[in-house]
This record gives structure tokens, C-alpha cells and sequence, in this order.
């Protein structure tokens, strides 16, 4: 096993003033040749040890101290290397080397580790005597056999550095001081099996060298579980994740995150009209949150108490989380029950997805791992458009943690009592548990204290995405939209002041049209018409199957979506004219945004959930392009 030299970084370094001083303290990556059952059984490709050099020029020595980090709880190796004058002449140089090896555990095969240890060694040995030949014949053969001996210079008093030699020997000592006080990062076998689980070698000394790295600059880090689930984040990178904690760890002390169980009291309206709460447990000891989505006015509670508040309250339930998790051995995540029956176009309001990103990135930057498992129950044929929507921000870990269940899938042999015990299974889903959870509805309009246009100003983004019309009576806006078979058209907008007609048509030409994309960014941005279009004789439209022309008042807020079966060109169309003028002002203000889903990134979304979870399979023959209904529109107050 001889080991390659792959890098280093430096830790720490000293120079005296007159430069006869020189202490620096290395991080150093090693490749070591071991048997690949071995590296295989360690999970790990390469090594790190702390390397300390301490030369003193005026004494001519070279002290090197050299321990290992990787492994540490396991196996403590140190190599001590010393180059000093020969007593008798110094002109020869006294080179000593030793090492010692102590296997603490492991796996059971500690004697293996020693014999393997020991035969690397004693090869390293005499490569090394072969390495010091090669370079001290090389400097020969260049007319080199002597070197110059230090002298102090003549601009500093060498008396005065005399703190510079006792500062290397108190230096050498505390390193190996350090090196066999083990109290402070020691994880014994019995402490992992008993708090961690079951980790690989390489595991357990990633969480000790992660924490010596944090003690080089915090005084108070985070315990074990929480560096292990910061390093499963980063794929046990150390330096990924010791930038991810400590920006997390500002995060939590900015906002006074460590005192939030006890200063958070949820808004009434949060607490009435939020749908969720902790209850028992999974089969794997994780506690349970249950969120019954599809009954939650995401919209009422946003335009009620603001994104703020709703994110105050999403860190609360994360706390919650972290404090239960400790009540059981080796639990350090939760497992997270999303029912959706009733969910519909009302949670795909674009103001919601926004949140729900913030609330993501902000759960993935300073919470990561905590959720175990995602189960996704009672999901209607609305799932499709919704995940492929939202799944954009959610990243590919926490979706590969998803299991999704279409309409009563859950009651299926491999359903949700293959997680849940049969007894624990909310009486909602037909279990026998009591959930205790409240579903009271829409928040009434009367708790509102935002516009819609107070929660579109609050961020840039969705100022940006949504578009300000005011149309004067009778004018039309229309947008187009070129759009191919099995894409699917999504809209959203709130009616500001007066009242609108809305309607979805297909426009068909008589001769080829420009289909450039500087024609469908015109396109895009809509045309208001002093009066509605007359047909003309090169194009004309017809309202799509199943559609309709729609009146919408002051107040109300659509979202809507046509799934395309015909290639071409669709028209949105928003008119301050109809049959009932006196229900209609003078004026209408309207916000809208508009999306389109293109086929490849609808049945890709479609496609990766049935191919990703067994228990997907009857829901994939439903799940499919004809699971957006052709015409799909609903309005809330």
C-alpha cells in the first residue's frame, strides 16, 4: 500500500522575523494502494492526514509530525520524522523515523487492518530511504554536496526571536497533545450504533474531521446529527458542507431561529384555517406530519396574514420536527403525509408557487435531510399538471424521497400501511386514528389584509411575471399563443376593478402565418383593441371544445388550463363588453400571467413519477395527457 500524494491545503503557518522559524500545518490527501474489497468495505478512495513541519534553521532541525484524520475513530496512526546534526560531527545528519498504529475497531477484521498496516509500513520505509537517495544523488550529479548554513540577518537582533524557538517546541507539543486527546470529536462504535445508526468508516470520520474544521472557528457547533445530515446533503464533500453550516448557522442566530419554539404564536387565521398537524409515527420510528393540502386556502391564508408569516410558521413545524426526532435513537429526519383530495386550480396560483419556492429553498438550505419521506395520497388527475409546475424548485433528492399514491392506490397492498402502522392511519384515509386535524374552507374575504396586488408588489419576481391591463368599455385584449398537440396552456389573473369576460379560442388561417420567436414574444405580450376584432378573411376563430365565454366581477381571481389535442394558434381573450353592461364599469383593471407546458416537459414530468415509484403503476394508465381536461377554469373569491 503505497501511498500517492494527491494535494494539500495549508492550516495554519508561523515564520519567526529573522525567518529561522518556520512552522505550517498541512491538510494532506493521500491515495493509498489498499486491497479493493477494503476501500470497498471504507467507502473511501483516498485519505486525509494532518502533516505539522517544524524547522528551525538556527538549531538545524526538522521535526515532522504526521497523523491521520480519516478513520480517526477507528485507527490512530502517528509517523514522526526528525533530521538533526550528528553530535559528533555536524556535517552528518541524524535521520530518525518512527511510527505507532493503534486499531481501536474495525468491523472485526482489526487484526487484518494491523497486518496490512505493518507490511505498508516497512514498504514505506525502505521506498522512502530510495526516494532521499535519488534526490541527494540527483543534487550530486548538479556539483551540489554541501549547503550554505543559515545566518541571521543583519537588519535583526537574533537574540530577540528567542520566543520563535520556545513557540515551534510549544507548538510541536500541543499538536501532539491534541492528537492523543481524543475527548473532544471521539465517537465510539457504541455511540454510532446507539445515535447515529449504522454509518460506513468513511461516514464517521467525515463527521469528525467536519468538526474539527468547525472548532477551528466556533467556539459551540451543532451536534453529531445535525453534521451528518448537513454532510448527506453535500455527499460528505467537507468543505461543501462546512460553507452550507456555517451560512445556515448566521441564518439561525440573524433570525433568532434557536428561541422560535418558545416566541411563535401562530395567527389565528394560520391556526384555523391550516390544515396540519403532527401525528404518531411511521413503522421506522420517524414522527408524522400530516398536511391535508388539497382543504388548505393557500391564497386566503396568503392574501390574510402574507408570505412572512406563513414561512414563520413552516420554520415552527421544522422545529417541532427537529425536537421529536431527538425523543428517538437514530431518527433524524420526519416523515411528511400530503393528502391532496380537493386539490384544484386555486393552489396553482402563481403567488403560491412563489412561496412554496421560498419555503423550499430556505427548508433545503439550513434543514436539509429532514424529511425521511414524502407520501402523497388521494393525488386527482389534476397531480400531473401541479408536479410538473412546482417540481422545477424541488430538488432531485427530496423528489426521489416522494411516494405518490393516485386516488385510493393508498388502500392498495403495497398503499401507505406498508409506512404506517395499520392501527396510526388517520380516520380520514379510513384508518382508525383520530387526526384531529380541522378543515374549515376558504378564509373569508373579510380576514383579507393584502390585494392581489399588495402580494404580487411584495416580490419582484411576480411583479415582473404578471401583466397590468386596464381596458375601457368596450375594448378587447387578446394574447396568442402558438402552441403544439399535447402541450398545456395555463392561466392566471385577478379581476383589480369592474368586471371582465374571458374566453379561449382557436384561431385558424387561411394561408401561412409567421410562427418566428420575435413573433411569439409580440404574441406573448398581448394587443388591447379598441373593440372587439371582426372577422376577417384571413383568419378566423372559433371557441375551443368544451369552452365558453365566462363573465368574472370585481374580486374574483381565475386560474385555468387547456390541454391541447390540436396544434395551432390559441387567443386568450379578456373584453370589457358583454350582454349585462350596467354589471359592467367603465373601466376593468386585470393581472394575468399565462404559461405554457410543452409536451416534453408535461409527459416528462408524467413519466418520470410512474417510472420512479412501484406503487405507481395503476396510477400511470391514468395519468396521462388526457388527464387534463380540455377546458378547465374555476374562479375564487
Amino acid at each position: 500500500m503505497i501511498p500517492a500524494f494527491l494535494g494539500s491545503e495549508t492550516i495554519s503557518e508561523h515564520r519567526s522575523r529573522d525567518k529561522a522559524i518556520h512552522v505550517i500545518e498541512r491538510r494532506c490527501k493521500i491515495d493509498v494502494d489498499a486491497p479493493y474489497i477494503l476501500k470497498k468495505m471504507c467507502g473511501a478512495e483516498y485519505v486525509y492526514f494532518i502533516q505539522k513541519n517544524s524547522l528551525n534553521r538556527r538549531n538545524r532541525t526538522l521535526h515532522i509530525v504526521a497523523t491521520n484524520e480519516t478513520f480517526a475513530s477507528r485507527v490512530r496512526i502517528k509517523e514522526e520524522c526528525s533530521y538533526k546534526p550528528h553530535p559528533e560531527n555536524d556535517n552528518w545528519t541524524i535521520f530518525t523515523q518512527k511510527a505507532t498504529l493503534n486499531i481501536i475497531s474495525f468491523f472485526g477484521i482489526e487484526a487484518k487492518v494491523e497486518s496490512l498496516g505493518l507490511k505498508a509500513y516497512h514498504k514505506n520505509i525502505k521506498k522512502g530511504k530510495e526516494v532521499i537517495m535519488y534526490y541527494i544523488n540527483q543534487l550530486a550529479s548538479e556539483g551540489i554536496t554541501s549547503a550554505p548554513r543559515w545566518s541571521p540577518p543583519s537588519d535583526i537582533d537574533s537574540d530577540t526571536d528567542d520566543d520563535d524557538d520556545s513557540f515551534a517546541s510549544a507548538d510541536e507539543e500541543r499538536a501532539l497533545r491534541d492528537f492523543e486527546d481524543e475527548s473532544i470529536y471521539k465517537l465510539d462504535s457504541d455511540y454510532i450504533t446507539r445515535h447515529l445508526g449504522d454509518l460506513s468508516p468513511m461516514e464517521e470520520c467525515s463527521i469528525i474531521q467536519l468538526a474539527k474544521r468547525m472548532k477551528q472557528t466556533f467556539e459551540k457547533i451543532p451536534d453529531e446529527r445535525v453534521l451528518l445530515r448537513f454532510l448527506r446533503a453535500r455527499n460528505f464533500e467537507i468543505e461543501k458542507t462546512r460553507e452550507m453550516l456555517i451560512k445556515s448557522m448566521a441564518w439561525r442566530k440573524q433570525f433568532n431561529i434557536d428561541a422560535h419554539l418558545d416566541l411563535w404564536t401562530p395567527p389565528d387565521v394560520i391556526s384555523r384555517y391550516l390544515p396540519g398537524a403532527w401525528h404518531r409515527t411511521a413503522k421506522d420510528g420517524r414522527p408524522v406530519y400530516v398536511l391535508r393540502l388539497g382543504h388548505m386556502d393557500v391564497k386566503g391564508i396568503l392574501r390574510a396574514v402574507g408570505e412572512e408569516a406563513l414561512l414563520r410558521h413552516a420554520l415552527y413545524i421544522c422545529e417541532q420536527g427537529i425536537e421529536k426526532t431527538k425523543e428517538t435513537p437514530q431518527i433524524s429526519s420526519w416523515t411528511l403525509l400530503i393528502d391532496l383530495e380537493g386539490l384544484n386550480l386555486r393552489h396553482l396560483w402563481a403567488p403560491a408557487r412563489m412561496a412554496m419556492r421560498r419555503f423550499t429553498e430556505v427548508m433545503e438550505q439550513n434543514y436539509p435531510e429532514t424529511l425521511g419521506m414524502v407520501l402523497i395520497v388521494q393525488a386527482p388527475r389534476l397531480f400531473p399538471l401541479a408536479w410538473t409546475l412546482v417540481k422545477g424548485f424541488i430538488n432531485e433528492n427530496t423528489r426521489r424521497k416522494c411516494l405518490v399514491y393516485a386516488g385510493s392506490d393508498y388502500l392498495e397492498e403495497d398503499g401507505i400501511h406498508s409506512y404506517i402502522n395499520q392501527s396510526d392511519i388517520p380516520d380520514f384515509l379510513g384508518g382508525p386514528s383520530k387526526c384531529g386535524i380541522e378543515c374549515n374552507g376558504l378564509v373569508p374575504r373579510g380576514e383579507y389584509t393584502l390585494s392581489a396586488e399588495d402580494v404580487l408588489s411584495n416580490e419582484a419576481a411576480l411583479h415582473s411575471l404578471y401583466k397590468n391591463v386596464t381596458l375601457k368599455k368596450g375594448e378587447m385584449h387578446e394574447v396568442t399563443v402558438d402552441a403544439d398537440g399535447d402541450s398545456v396552456i395555463t392561466w392566471d389573473f385577478d379581476c383589480v376593478l369592474g368586471g371582465l369576460q374571458f374566453s379561449l379560442y382557436l384561431r385558424t388561417y387561411s394561408e401561412a402565418h409567421c410562427n418566428s420567436s420575435l413573433a411569439a414574444m409580440v404574441q406573448m405580450a398581448g394587443i388591447t383593441y379598441p373593440s372587439t376584432p371582426s372577422p376577417t378573411e384571413t383568419y378566423s376563430d372559433v371557441l375551443v371544445e368544451d369552452g365558453k365565454v365566462s363573465e368574472y366581477c370585481e374580486g374574483d381571481s381565475v386560474q385555468g388550463s387547456y390541454y391541447v389535442s390540436k396544434p395551432g394558434t390559441y387567443v386568450l381573450a379578456w373584453s370589457n363588453t358583454g350582454p349585462k353592461p350596467q354589471a359592467i364599469g367603465s373601466k376593468a383593471t386585470f393581472l394575468y400571467t399565462i404559461e405554457m407546458i410543452e409536451p416534453k416537459d408535461y409527459a416528462g414530468s408524467v413519466s418520470s413519477l410512474t417510472s420512479s415509484f412501484s406503487n405507481l403503476s395503476s396510477a400511470g394508465s391514468c395519468w396521462n395527457t388526457s388527464s387534463v381536461a380540455s377546458w378547465n377554469s374555476m374562479v375564487s373569491r
